[in-house]
């Protein structure tokens, strides 16, 4: 798995005010996610260096920040190794990550801001537009746009911080699954239930269809990283 060999593109240097490895991180961080670097896997430090115009030091102050968030390991005589998906822990991430965006549903609800709802409609219609053409990848990208617009248009910094450090893990084992599984008719339905119920000021029913949804989603990536583990 080590020995993995990828092209990469060098991307150069970004132009930005920002400290060089806060430029950085979020592309990093955006890979694990998606899986481009897979669980056990060595992230290869010369090749990342070389794909974004940076010197190991940098990228290493990155790999410290993936550590703390539980991302990455770092291993003497390794270097940064992706964690693997522990089937418990992801769980009660998922678990916590539910009674969320539960909340920020009903609250999204009862705020109706003008804008939130606009926003919402359109994340919404996009998806719809990207699961029509079967654009697996874009869908799922603008999923996560979509629960996240909840989350910012509840307008509770704290929810919103605790809901984005565990989007990371949880997004990566949803990944996961989606590859696997594609798109389901009742995804779309929980969404279309989700977005009525919210543009109605339904604000319980928004709830429970969030909550539905997410049941549903928890499942299967559960159920794929359990998979994962029992091939070892």
């Amino acid at each position: 798995m080590f020995g993995r060999v990828r092209s990469v593109a060098r991307r150069g240097k970004l132009v930005s005010r920002e400290p060089i490895h806060e430029q950085i991180l979020p592309h990093i961080r955006r890979d694990i996610v998606l899986n481009r670097w897979l669980p056990g896997e060595r992230l290869p430090e010369l090749d990342l260096c070389a794909e974004y115009g940076v010197s190991r030091t940098p990228l290493r102050d990155v790999l410290k920040i993936l550590e703390v968030e539980g991302l990455v390991e770092l291993q003497p005589h390794v270097g940064a190794v992706v964690t693997l998906m522990d089937s418990p822990d992801l769980a009660e991430k998922f678990e916590v990550m539910m009674n969320l965006e539960q909340a920020a549903a009903m609250t999204v609800a009862q705020l109706r801001s003008p804008a939130v709802l606009k926003e919402i409609q359109r994340l919404h219609r996009s998806m719809e537009l990207a699961a029509k053409e079967a654009k697996i990848d874009q869908y799922y990208r603008l999923n996560d746009e979509f629960h996240r617009a909840i989350i910012l248009g509840s307008a509770n910094q704290t929810r919103a911080r605790i809901h984005e450090i565990l989007m990371s893990h949880v997004s990566r084992a949803r990944n996961r699954a989606n590859k696997h599984e594609g798109l389901t008719a009742s995804s779309a339905e929980h969404h279309a239930l989700i977005v009525q119920s919210i543009l109605a000021g339904a604000a319980e029913a928004a709830g429970q269809a969030m909550r539905e949804h997410l049941v549903e989603v928890t499942r299967g990536a559960l159920s794929d990283v359990q998979a994962m583990q029992a091939r070892g």
